[in-house]
């Protein structure tokens, strides 16, 4: 795997003080779990934007669906006056707003928070699937309960930045709801499409398992910017 700059990562005492070099020019990683090869989570873990970002594309219209259904029920607005606002918003969140987020949170985990820490305690536990969870640390026989926890964390922040974008947004185009009632409405809305994801995970990872070209490239050239930035702010290109 070529690489133009590793940042090493030493695994504590415990698990065979292994250095897991983070390549920046080339990461090759799979969409779901499932499909991020071992050889490739060992040597820079998993960036979890590599499990939920495609599911969550996938699962974009029936996301929408629900958003305009909460929305017309919470505002007492028809659910053709709401679709076009919900679509629109959930279009900047989605394909914009997430993905920053994570790209923002994987940048400061790997230029700071990095150091792998072990799983011995609770609190290094605690530690490896909340400070890092954009960007997992590479124990590969604790990932079937890392990845679901991590993404847990992740999307608490991105909720947030979900509501953050799309209430404007749904202001814009409903400007006679006023403003509390529609920051509540959104922020309402946003629970229940991120709930509705979590049971909408699987099945369209599944289907992003049988279409990895899809969305392979555009995964792994998120990664590649993610660790060209990191380098830039480190000096180590």
């Amino acid at each position: 795997m070529a690489t133009s700059w590793c940042a090493a990562v030493v695994l504590p005492q415990g698990h065979d003080q292994k250095r897991m070099a983070l390549p920046g020019k080339t990461a090759v990683v799979a969409l779901p779990l499932a499909l991020v090869s071992p050889s490739v989570r060992a040597d820079i873990g998993v960036p979890v934007v590599a499990v939920f970002l495609p599911a969550m594309w996938l699962a974009f219209i029936p996301i929408v669906l629900v958003e305009a259904l909460v929305l017309a029920r919470l505002l007492d607005l028809s659910f053709a006056r709401v679709f076009a606002p919900a679509f629109l918003a959930n279009l900047a969140s989605t394909f914009i707003g997430v993905p920053l987020t994570w790209f923002a949170l994987a940048i400061l985990e790997l230029i700071c928070c990095g150091t792998a820490r072990g799983l011995d305690t609770l609190l290094t536990r605690l530690y490896a699937v909340t400070v890092q969870a954009p960007w997992l640390i590479p124990y590969e026989q604790d990932l079937w309960w890392m990845v679901p926890c991590a993404l847990t964390v992740i999307a608490i922040p991105c909720l947030v930045v979900s509501v953050m974008i799309e209430a404007p947004v749904n202001g814009l185009l409903l400007r006679d709801v006023p403003r509390r009632s529609l920051w509540r409405a959104t922020a309402i809305a946003n629970v229940w499409s991120y709930a509705a994801l979590g049971l909408l995970l699987w099945p369209a990872s599944k289907l992003a398992d049988r279409t990895p070209g899809v969305f392979g490239s555009l995964i792994e050239r998120f990664v590649d910017i993610t660790f060209k930035v990191v380098g830039a702010l480190t000096g180590k290109h």
